[in-house]
């Protein structure tokens, strides 16, 4: 693998170390924003980690899963607020569909 493949192949696993030895899978997950089909890498990992940090939808800080999804996705600035919603309506029932 080319270094160029590693770095790509870092940054979507979360590696600084960009290492392709047992890189962890980023799940892909498609949306509903502004009435289209959108994919977004790494929603089910930032969902599940501010789950386990027992977040409510009325609580989560959506800044910070935001900047985390920044990182490995490509949000037009002009579709941001949008995009934010449709995150934060998907984070609702995803929350309801695991609580205890």
């Amino acid at each position: 693998m080319g270094k160029f493949g590693k770095n790509l192949l870092g940054k979507l696993t979360g590696s600084d170390k960009s290492c392709c030895c047992g890189p962890s899978i980023v799940s892909i997950r498609t949306i509903r924003v502004d009435d289209k089909d959108t994919n977004v890498a790494g929603l089910d990992e930032e969902f599940k980690k501010h789950f386990e940090a027992d977040k409510t939808p009325e609580n989560i800080d959506a800044e910070e899963l935001m900047q985390n999804l920044l990182k490995i996705n490509v949000i037009p600035e002009k579709e941001f607020e949008n995009f934010k919603t449709a995150i934060l309506k998907e984070y609702i029932t995803y929350w309801q569909q695991n609580k205890h």
